[in-house]
């Protein structure tokens, strides 16, 4: 007969008052002896089960985490099971017999796809078994041995209920011997969640419950309960099913999620600073900073909206110029961006064709978060590996939340489900890719949070309340959307060069205050203000020290720059060493200011083009601060219209302002810059280099790139007019 926990606070009062005046506590010599007693009773009741795992058919190992009585500081931990598929070793769990060929534990989902045999050892007998039957409201399954044990005691339970002041029994391994111990009740340990009405205790998972007699009442498989629904029925009681059923059921859920999450792919034009690499987006990611040109992320269709649910900053959403989704009968569908979702990492987009037939958006389950306290849900990891989708899903139990800015409440999902890190990229990664699932719709979805600093650098699980209003009501991000060809890869602009201030300066400028040390030697000094620039209309002049900018109401950040390396170089000997043409063709080192690093990187990783934000800085030894619009960037060498001769071997680029005022020429002093020279190619032969001016075609003054194609094309003869640095020199070339 089932037997609810007695939840009146009296009742537990009376508990510790009566231990308290039992008498003296227990000296270690009795603690031991106690323990020993247990260990003699229950050696033959306990079992190690260990499964001998396999890899799938892609080749990856599993991975578990499982929870366990730490018979050092007496807490629940997680840990992995120390598998080895290559060693040979099992991961090994407790058990308890129930019968002559029956043994309970914890169930750990893993699937057939990884389990070559399982094995149960009690009192040195090892018996082979199977899965029989699976006890979902525990999270628990029953082994089946092939045999009968020869000398297993069964657990005999005395069915009375509850007692008044349970305790945990474990035997658990761990580096490969079995520790025993005896941990006290929980109920001790109880909370209530004022705002649900509910009190919850902790339980020591993997463990026998015991009354004050020694004798087992239940197993407990959790670590958590409710008060007054913990059942302390006998195992024999709980509700079980066939084992297999539980994986149908995840088959078939995995499945149906092929309908309302697709593979994605965005196609970012490419920038001189991105390897092109292709990326693995999940649902939303810090690190992954769209380092590439090629990525691969999933579209999510709720009710109200369809989402990409990756985090691009405005820098690289600029650039995109193609999306696109693989339907399930493989056939890909064109996207059309629609907004960044304000608060949120995701981007709306919508079916340029319209929403393709057959697929089914997902219904949000609504209620607030608290609302799933406690409650068991079905997690879900989806990745768009290179175009296919990769499913993975387990159940869970939700009791973890995280405050988001505005005090909303949030649910934090679980990254193990049952004892399975459910995706094999790891546990950040699923973190970051994990959409939670209740019998009536999507509770949370993992997104990356753009609050306040707007930078991406947290991820929430964004609850169903949460998504509803964005999905009802979205507010999108009217700075962080794609730009048209010739803009996408222009950085927003304060409008000044900058060099590391160093502490003499700072003190010097009456600086010094304003940083904390680890920051003060990244400190920016300004050393020119461009004419018509932001920092102009603010008042910022040179020789100030920049502090920091910020969207209104938004955190700051911290306008720091790296030494610049490159500018302290001697350039005349590196035009002199043979190894510049390699160094020059990656387009990085070069002796003018580069509007793609310094501090533009830094204002292009938070701000976008357009954006309102606040600077404060330092001048007169006085803090300052004041509201600007960063503008775009001018042209500039990293995106200045180039030519090419295939012939020549060699690429040319216009000159910009910050490399004519490098040079020290007008804006009508005729010249072009080589950007690039192909190794072994006739330019090369010729003696031309990286960054050198080509001045004159045959005597006549170059103005830009296209002008330098035309003269060049099809000549068989030709001399150039080079400048290298502050020396010219004629070059004649043939082309065969």
């Amino acid at each position: 007969m089932k037997t609810a926990l007695k939840t009146v606070v009296t009742a537990l009062a009376a508990s510790v008052a009566a231990a308290a005046s039992a008498g003296k506590a227990k000296t270690a010599f009795e603690a031991a002896a106690e323990n020993k007693a247990l260990v003699d009773r229950y050696a033959k009741s306990i079992a190690t089960v260990r499964y001998y795992m396999k890899k799938d058919a892609e080749g990856v190992s599993p991975k578990f985490e499982v929870p366990y009585r730490c018979p050092n500081c007496g807490d629940t931990h997680w840990r992995d099971s120390g598998v080895s598929v290559e060693k040979r070793i099992p991961a090994e769990f407790a058990g308890f017999v129930l019968g002559p060929d029956e043994v309970l534990m914890q169930d750990i989902m893993a699937g057939p796809e990884y389990v070559e045999r399982i094995e149960v050892e009690v009192a040195g007998e090892r018996v082979a078994a199977v899965e029989g039957s699976a006890l979902p409201g525990h999270g628990a399954v029953v082994l089946k041995t092939e045999r009968p044990f020869a000398s297993a005691v069964p657990l005999a339970f005395t069915g009375k209920g509850a007692p008044d002041d349970p305790r945990y029994f474990y035997m658990v391994r761990e580096a490969g011997r079995t520790v025993a111990g005896l941990a006290e009740s929980g109920m001790a340990k109880f909370r209530r969640i004022v705002e649900i009405g509910r009190d919850v205790y902790e339980v020591k998972p993997n463990t026998i419950v015991i009354d004050s007699n020694g004798d087992a009442v239940t197993v407990a498989m959790q670590d958590k309960a409710f008060i007054g629904e913990e059942e302390f029925a006998p195992p024999s009681e709980w509700r079980r099913e066939p084992a297999a059923d539980r994986f149908a059921r995840k088959a078939e859920f995995e499945k149906s999620l092929a309908k309302s999450i697709l593979p994605a792919y965005i196609q970012l034009e490419a920038s001189p600073r991105e390897s092109g690499s292709r990326m693995l987006f999940s649902f939303s990611s810090s690190s992954d900073d769209a380092s590439g040109n090629d990525i691969d992320t999933t579209l999510v269709l709720l009710e109200g909206g369809a989402f990409l649910t990756v985090a691009l900053p405005p820098q690289a959403t600029a650039r995109i110029v193609k999306m696109e989704a693989t339907l399930p009968d493989g056939t890909k569908a064109p996207l059309d961006f629609v907004g960044s979702v304000k608060e949120y990492g995701a981007i709306a987009v919508k079916f340029r064709d319209g929403a393709p037939a057959g697929l089914v958006p997902l219904k949000l389950d609504r209620r607030p978060a608290l609302a799933h306290f406690g409650e068991r849900v079905r997690v879900a990891s989806a990745i768009n590996k290179a175009g296919t989708l990769d499913v993975k899903s387990g159940v869970s139990d939700i009791w973890e939340f995280v405050r988001v800015e505005g005090n909303e409440t949030a649910i934090e999902i679980p990254f193990r489900v049952n004892g399975v890190a459910i995706d094999d990229e790891g546990r950040d990664r699923m973190r970051r890719s994990a959409i939670a699932f209740s019998d009536v719709g999507v509770v949370s979805v993992a997104l990356a949070d753009r609050k306040g600093s707007r930078s991406w650098d947290s991820n929430d699980d964004v609850q169903g309340a949460i998504l509803a209003r964005i999905v009802d009501n979205t507010e999108f991000d009217t700075e962080n959307v794609p730009r048209k060809a010739g803009e996408r890869k222009r950085s927003p602009w304060l409008g000044v060069e900058v060099q590391t201030a160093g502490a003499e300066v700072l003190r010097e400028k009456k600086a010094t205050g304003f940083f904390k040390s680890y920051k003060a030697e990244r400190a920016a000094l300004v050393t020119s203000v461009a004419e018509g620039s932001p920092a102009a209309e603010l008042g910022i002049a040179e020789g100030d020290v920049l502090l920091s900018a910020r969207y209104p109401g938004g955190g700051e950040q911290d306008l720091l720059v790296d030494r610049d390396y490159s500018s302290g170089m001697n350039w005349l000997e590196m035009f002199g060493d043979d190894r510049f043409i390699e160094i020059g063709n990656t387009g990085r080192m070069m002796p003018w200011p580069d509007l793609e690093g310094g501090l533009n990187a830094v204002l292009a990783e938070k701000f976008s083009v357009g954006a309102e934000v606040v600077v404060a800085w330092v001048s007169g030894g006085r803090r300052r601060e004041g509201t600007c619009r960063l503008a775009l960037a001018p042209v500039h060498y990293a995106n200045a219209p180039h030519a090419r001769s295939k012939e020549l071997g060699i690429t040319v680029k216009d000159m910009t302002p910050e490399v004519r005022k490098y040079f020290k020429f007008d804006e009508k002093a005729p010249g072009v810059v080589v950007s690039k020279v192909k190794s072994g190619g006739i330019a090369a032969v010729a003696g031309i280099r990286p960054l050198e001016l080509i001045l004159e075609v045959d005597g006549q003054g170059v103005t830009s790139a296209k002008d330098f194609a035309e003269r060049v094309k099809g000549r068989k003869e030709i001399s150039f007019n080079v400048r290298r640095l502050t020396e010219t020199r004629i070059v004649p070339v043939k082309v065969d």
